[in-house]
């Protein structure tokens, strides 16, 4: 089936999209990661604050395994919801592959957007860029991203530089660079995830987003840093 037409004046009456942000009651680096505070502010509520003024997106679903906690924080409405986890998807290895699956079954919509908490940088303005630069250049799917001019080497006992040559090294200033997955978030359509069973697929676009935006919270120094960051 050939996709809708982009159109930038209209796009909300062309598709129907929808936000899932997923987490979990319990975590294991840092205790609650999701209702720490930034700036006095749940994480959580933080993240939602940032994007839910987005002009394209037509609810908001926080899932949870724990959704009383969750209300206790997040007023439900008509834009913003809330939606059960199995225990399936909550474990702390499960691949996030199970939940959006999970909600796709359950929910309708031509277009996801994924976002996670763990990285408080995002903000609505991104995601409707992004959601504008993912139609217009027909991607299937599209990931949020910063741009790198590092040096990187290989992790093993005998290292050697990946994206440069060690007889012909150039300036930083001079490399063309490359992207880092920032784990901010993911657009995607839904009939394509059933297909791929991945949230990335096919022809993928990116998104850059600022190079703070990097320091994804996964453990407490993170946390320190995206506090120091945003105060």
């Amino acid at each position: 089936m050939k996709k809708k037409s982009y159109k930038k004046t209209n796009i909300g009456n062309n598709f129907k999209i929808i936000c899932l942000i997923p987490i979990r009651s319990k975590s294991k680096r840092i205790k609650n990661k999701n209702f720490t505070k930034i700036n006095g502010i749940p994480l959580i509520k933080y993240v939602l604050n940032n994007i839910k003024q987005s002009k394209y997106i037509d609810k908001f679903y926080i899932a949870s395994d724990n959704l009383g906690k969750i209300k206790k924080i997040i007023n439900e409405n008509n834009k913003i919801q809330l939606f059960q986890r199995s225990k399936k998807s909550s474990t702390s290895n499960a691949q996030t592959e199970i939940i959006i699956n999970e909600f796709l079954r359950k929910k309708n919509m031509d277009i996801l957007v994924f976002v996670q908490a763990t990285n408080p940088f995002i903000k609505y303005t991104y995601i409707d860029n992004a959601i504008e630069i993912f139609l217009k250049n027909n991607f299937d799917s599209l990931l949020s991203v910063v741009k790198s001019k590092h040096f990187i080497w290989s992790n093993q006992k005998y290292s050697k530089p990946t994206n440069y040559n060690l007889k012909k090294r150039k300036m930083s200033q001079s490399i063309k660079g490359h992207f880092l997955e920032n784990g901010s978030f993911y657009i995607f359509f839904r009939k394509n995830f059933f297909k791929k069973k991945n949230r990335l697929h096919g022809k993928i676009g990116t998104f850059e987003m600022p190079k703070q935006s990097m320091h994804e919270i996964d453990d407490k120094i993170d946390l320190k840093i995206v506090k120091k960051l945003l105060s």
